[in-house]
C-alpha cells in the first residue's frame, strides 16, 4: 500500500482539523471569480469537500475527483455532494480531452509519488482534459521557507486524540517526511501514519508547468493573493492557462 492510501482514511480529519470550510470559502472568494461562467470546474484531490462546497455555494458547476473511498465518503455523507465526485487517480483521469475549463488543486495535494515522471504526469493530466484557454490553479507549499523550527516536534490535543508529529527532510532536501503518532486517550488505541511529500522548489514547479504546455499568468505567495517572495511566502500559488 502507498503511504498516501493509508494517510488519507479515517485519520485525516484527526490531523487536518484546522482546516475548515471558512478557509476554503475565503479562498474561493479570492480566486473563484477568475472561474466565473467556466463549466465544468474539476476540484482534484477533493478529499472530504470542503473546497468542492465552497465552489458550489460561490455558484460554480463543480465537481470532486479523489482517491480515498474514506473521503469521498465523508465528503457525500458531510455535504451530500452525491452525484458529483469521481474515484480515482489523478495520474489518468477519466475525463475526455478538452472537456473541462478550470481545474483546482489546493491545500499541496501533489508531490505524492516518488518518481518524478509521476508528478508529472498530474500535470500532464491537468493540462489535457482542459479545453482551449483553460486554467488550472494549483496550490502548494514553499520550499524555500521550509525551516528547522518548522521541522521541530509537535505534540497537540484533538478531541479525544493525541497527535505527535515529527517532520524531516531527506534525500537531499527533496522529500518532506511526516510521521504521526495519533493515540486514542480512552480506548488507548494507536495508529502511526507517516507521509512522504516530493517537494519542489517554485523554479522547479514553473519549469514542470511550461514543459507540460501552461502559460503561467501569476504566481501569489497565499491565499490572500499576496505577491510570491523566496523564503517569506507560505505557499506557490500558480495560475496557468493552456
Amino acid at each position: 500500500m502507498e503511504w498516501y492510501e493509508a494517510a488519507f482514511d479515517r485519520m485525516y480529519p484527526v490531523l487536518y482539523e484546522s482546516r475548515g470550510i471558512e478557509e476554503a470559502t475565503a479562498v474561493v472568494a479570492r480566486f473563484g471569480p477568475r472561474f466565473a461562467g467556466r463549466i465544468p470546474l474539476i476540484d482534484l484531490a477533493s478529499g472530504s469537500g470542503r473546497y468542492l462546497q465552497a465552489l458550489l455555494r460561490s455558484g460554480a458547476e463543480a465537481y470532486g475527483f479523489d482517491l480515498s473511498h474514506y473521503l469521498l465518503r465523508k465528503s457525500l455523507d458531510d455535504w451530500k455532494h452525491g452525484g458529483r465526485l469521481v474515484q480515482g487517480d489523478m495520474r489518468h483521469l477519466p475525463f475526455r480531452t478538452a472537456s473541462v475549463a478550470g481545474v483546482w488543486n489546493m491545500f499541496t495535494s501533489f508531490g505524492y509519488f516518488s518518481v518524478d515522471t509521476d508528478n508529472l504526469l498530474v500535470l500532464k493530466e491537468v493540462h489535457r482534459i482542459l479545453g482551449p484557454g483553460g486554467l488550472f490553479l494549483f496550490d502548494f507549499l514553499n520550499a524555500g521557507r521550509i525551516s528547522a523550527d518548522q521541522l521541530r516536534d509537535s505534540e497537540r490535543q484533538v478531541g479525544d486524540y493525541t497527535v505527535v508529529e515529527k517532520k524531516k527532510l531527506e534525500a537531499h532536501g527533496k522529500f518532506l517526511v511526516k510521521r504521526a503518532l495519533i493515540a486514542n486517550d480512552r480506548s488507548g488505541e494507536k495508529e502511526t501514519i507517516e507521509e512522504r511529500l516530493r517537494i519542489y522548489a517554485k523554479e522547479e514547479l514553473e519549469i514542470m508547468f511550461r514543459s507540460t504546455g501552461f502559460e503561467i499568468e501569476e504566481i501569489f505567495g497565499d491565499y490572500n493573493a499576496n505577491p510570491f517572495v523566496e523564503g517569506v511566502s507560505e505557499r506557490v500559488i500558480i495560475i496557468g492557462r493552456k
